[in-house]
């Protein structure tokens, strides 16, 4: 089974169709209701980030510094996503 979809892997993997190597925002669920288990643990996934990249202005547009905010938020409330 080859895809690009995070998801379907995640989900192919848990119906017991072999093994991912998913970040932990794809494998979330999966891990909570123990359809997943964690293995290898010793090779993590590289770390990586988001960033907002907006037109550089002192004061950006409001839907811009709203959405800006809710992002970090968001992220800082879930981080395995």
């Amino acid at each position: 089974f080859s895809t690009d979809n995070g998801e379907a892997l995640a989900s192919a993997a848990a119906a017991g169709l072999g093994i991912a190597w998913l970040p932990d925002c794809v494998t979330h669920k999966y891990l909570e209701s123990r359809a997943l288990v964690p293995i290898m643990t010793r090779y993590p996934l590289p770390v990586g980030g988001v960033y907002v990249v907006r037109p550089p202005s002192p004061h950006p547009a409001r839907k811009v510094r709203i959405l800006s905010e809710l992002l970090i938020e968001s992220f800082e409330r879930n981080p395995h996503l």
